[in-house]
């Protein structure tokens, strides 16, 4: 089956609103995406992808704005942390001050965040040294900060542990 190639901008055009529909891209993505798209000989193809991009910008249909908050929204909702949110999204090189305004890795709202995946992950506080340290790498890996780690845990620990007149 052969590749099927833009033969004008308005079919490159098109090409961008049918990926944009499925879901939003980052600019970068959109335009690498289009450039397999592109008739490697034809040397009007490099303008009409410019122009192309630029038309869904202005029209509104392509924001690394958007995308930028549309990923932290997901990320967050799926238990990641700041740091981990930030190198993923480091990688389609968006502009980092938009990407700080919508990551504040101060923001307390983090320490809620991994107290929730503490609380999902292992359900009751556990003093055994071996099982805190699990429990710290899984913060960690998930893109929590040592200080959002420390904080969780504190209150995970005031949480669950319950006294032992309640048990009798």
């Amino acid at each position: 089956m052969a590749k099927k190639c833009a033969e004008a901008e308005s079919e490159l055009f098109q090409m961008a609103m049918e990926y944009l529909a499925r879901r939003d891209h980052a600019e970068k993505e959109l335009r690498q995406k289009l450039r397999t798209k592109l008739d490697k000989e034809n040397e009007q193809a490099a303008q009409w992808l410019d122009s192309v991009i630029q038309r869904l910008q202005e029209m509104g249909y392509q924001s690394d704005e958007r995308y930028i908050e549309m990923l932290v929204r997901a990320r967050t909702e799926r238990g990641y942390g700041p740091q981990f949110i930030r190198q993923y999204l480091q990688q389609y090189q968006l502009d980092s001050l938009l990407i700080e305004e919508y990551l504040d890795p101060k923001d307390k709202v983090w320490n809620e965040r991994a107290l929730a995946q503490l609380e999902k992950k292992f359900r009751q506080p556990n003093q055994d040294f071996k099982v805190r340290q699990k429990q710290q790498r899984h913060l960690y890996q998930r893109g929590f900060s040592s200080d959002n780690i420390r904080w969780a845990q504190a209150r995970f620990d005031e949480q669950g542990f319950p006294d032992h007149d309640d048990l009798f």
